[in-house]
């Protein structure tokens, strides 16, 4: 038997709902009703990145909530609004700088996706800004952004440029840090790790510029594509935040029958059909999201869809919703075997299967000849091993000697 959703999460839900409507307001009084652990709530919604929406979800319906509540929730999401407006300067300021260099570049999610999902930036919380650039402009790209002042930190500067080159083909962004902000850039030429996730090919044509303030605004994906890769995106996840439901929800809620249904047929046609249904099952379930009759029909048949529907529900929900399963033992397991089920193709199968055997830190820790790569999904364990085992005697040492309790 499953267990029930916790109160806390289903409240965040009903508050990740967008865009507003009195049946919103109504989901989101009925949940916030009930008997409910007020500060569970807050780490929830810290977990899942919905601090905004849940801070504007729970001011419609103030007189059943604490008062310390909305006020904790306010403070945080005015940090989020400051932070947010940081990152949106900064993407215009680079998108400024590409323009000028003629190199072009997309804004995936962050500001651009804010407002297109949101209409404003004080909803969606980011952590960095993500470009993608084609692999051929990765190094003009790359200049460009360490002029601006940023600095590699992802793969360690510190490696060579041979290890570099070693680990590249295992990678799909550089990571960046501003040395005066500290404000972060992923660097991207690919979307996802797997190289067959998402048939990219559309991606510049189909392009387009967001308004972010007067005539300047951010190139990004075009809406089948920003579909598309929000769905695998999620589902490569396992969903385990509900911010990413919540964003896939804001694009399709006020569109007609349709529009939703194209977007589904696009994200087939390359290559995201079964995330596309996952997502949408999930929106119905958590979000009460409205789905044409034609699709709902066909979502949901099948064992696999049901499973995968399941998996992520899980993921969300770990521990009343308040924890990662990456910090529950075997938390992963069932989320990484979901991942396999995303494509029939034998490519993808394959890639991913190169994806969760081969880890660039192998790679660096024990460089082999190209011959004997195909050794690596060999050595992951006993070179994980290893690993632990310099850590623990490294963290045995630094306490004087006494051992220190597990992490």
């Amino acid at each position: 038997m499953k267990p029930p959703l916790s109160p806390e999460f289903r409240l965040a839900a009903a508050c990740a709902i967008w865009p507003p409507s009195d049946r919103r307001t109504e989901t989101i009084r009925t949940a916030a009703a009930g008997p409910l652990d007020w500060p569970r709530l807050l780490r929830v919604a810290r977990r899942h990145q919905l601090i905004g929406l849940v801070h504007e979800g729970l001011t419609q319906v103030r007189p059943d909530v604490p008062p310390e509540i909305v006020r904790e929730t306010g403070a945080q999401t005015a940090t989020l609004v400051r932070e947010n407006l940081e990152m949106a300067r900064e993407s215009l300021r680079l998108q400024r700088l590409f323009d000028e260099a003629d190199l072009l570049v997309l804004f995936v999610k962050g500001a651009a996706l804010a407002v297109l999902a949101y209409g404003n930036l004080g909803l969606r919380a980011s952590q960095d800004i993500d470009l993608l650039v084609s692999y051929e402009m990765l190094p003009a790209a790359t200049a460009l952004i360490l002029r601006a002042g940023y600095r590699r930190f992802d793969p360690s500067p510190d490696i060579s440029d041979a290890q570099l080159r070693l680990v590249m083909p295992l990678r799909k962004d550089l990571g960046f840090v501003h040395q005066a902000t500290g404000l972060r850039i992923e660097l991207h030429w690919r979307l996802f790790l797997n190289p067959h996730a998402m048939a990219e090919t559309s991606m510049v044509a189909a392009s387009r510029r967001v308004p972010l303030a007067g005539a300047e605004g951010l190139r990004t994906l075009g809406e089948e594509d920003l579909f598309a890769y929000l769905c695998m995106h999620g589902a490569l996840h396992w969903w385990n935040r509900l911010k990413w439901l919540a964003d896939v929800n804001a694009l399709i809620a006020s569109m007609p029958e349709d529009g939703v249904e194209r977007l589904v047929r696009a994200a087939e046609a390359r290559g995201a059909g079964r995330a596309a249904a996952q997502a949408l099952l999930l929106c119905r379930k958590l979000l009460q999201t409205p789905l044409p009759t034609s699709l709902t029909a066909t979502l949901d048949k099948g064992v696999t869809m049901r499973w995968l529907e399941a998996t992520a529900v899980k993921a969300m929900t770990t521990g009343h919703g308040e924890h990662d399963p990456h910090e529950v033992r075997f938390g992963t397991t069932r989320g990484s075997l979901s991942t396999f089920l995303l494509s029939r193709g034998w490519r993808y199968q394959l890639a991913e299967l190169g994806v969760h055997l081969i880890n660039p830190t192998d790679v660096l820790t024990l460089p082999l000849p190209k011959p004997l790569q195909f050794l690596y999904p060999v050595l992951r364990l006993p070179l994980w091993a290893w690993r632990h085992a310099v850590q623990h005697d490294a963290r045995r040492r630094k306490s004087g000697g006494t051992p220190t309790p597990p992490e």
